[in-house]
């Protein structure tokens, strides 16, 4: 998924949460694009005896996406002679980007009761990789669309913590069942239950990958 955004809508979705600009981000920036990654494939291609997959270093998945990322902005833009700079959505980076109101800004839905913005094609299965700010205009693109639109949330039924709501995603609930049920810490019944995307959901090995980084801190400390 590439969503393109001008100057002045990145600035807008910004200003309510943050001071950050575009042009605070490069000097001289004129648009940015939204990248994501829908489906298993990204994550196969990690998995697959990456460097990084093996390496034993932290956070492996993030260094991979830095890596591939940087690599292919920079071959699709040097024909273009522009300049540009990459940020990504890993936990500590700075500066802090917004990422979900930017992709709304896009044309993606809000958060649903998952708590995650579900795609129109991909549905929860995909992932924001990075941020490409550059010096020029970029052509518009269609709008993604909320992929929660006209749906009965049958993951609503299907959380076992009652944590996935229409009314919103109860974080606490959801981290106590996933410390005291074996079940919830490496899968998520809720989510598989998304009608949204089935064709592209992400293998379990994914999906463990995934909770694990996001285990509530007192049980990765146990």
């Amino acid at each position: 998924m590439i969503a393109p955004l001008t100057a002045a809508a990145f600035d807008a979705a910004c200003a309510p949460v943050s001071t950050l600009t575009l042009d605070s981000l490069l000097a001289g920036a004129r648009a940015a694009a939204v990248v994501g990654s829908g489906g298993p494939a990204f994550f196969d291609r990690f998995a697959s005896g990456s460097p990084e997959s093996i390496d034993g270093a932290p956070n492996p998945l993030d260094r991979f996406t830095k890596r591939v990322a940087d690599a292919v902005v920079g071959d699709a833009l040097a024909p273009l002679a522009a300049t540009h700079a990459v940020y990504f959505p890993f936990d500590g980076a700075a500066p802090l980007i917004p990422f979900q109101r930017l992709g709304r800004a896009a044309g993606l839905g809000g958060p649903g009761p998952l708590g995650l913005q579900i795609h129109p094609v991909f549905g929860p299965w995909w992932a924001y990789r990075a941020l490409v700010v550059v010096d020029r205009e970029l052509p518009a693109a269609p709008e993604p669309g909320d992929g929660c639109a006209g749906c009965d949330a049958p993951c609503v039924a299907a959380c076992p913590a009652r944590a996935v709501a229409v009314t919103g995603f109860d974080v606490p609930a959801c981290h106590a069942r996933r410390l005291s049920v074996e079940a919830c810490r490496s899968s998520c019944a809720a989510r598989i239950a998304c009608v949204r995307g089935p064709e592209h959901r992400y293998s379990d090995r994914q999906l463990a990958f995934h909770m694990a980084a996001s285990m509530p801190k007192s049980l990765k400390r146990a």
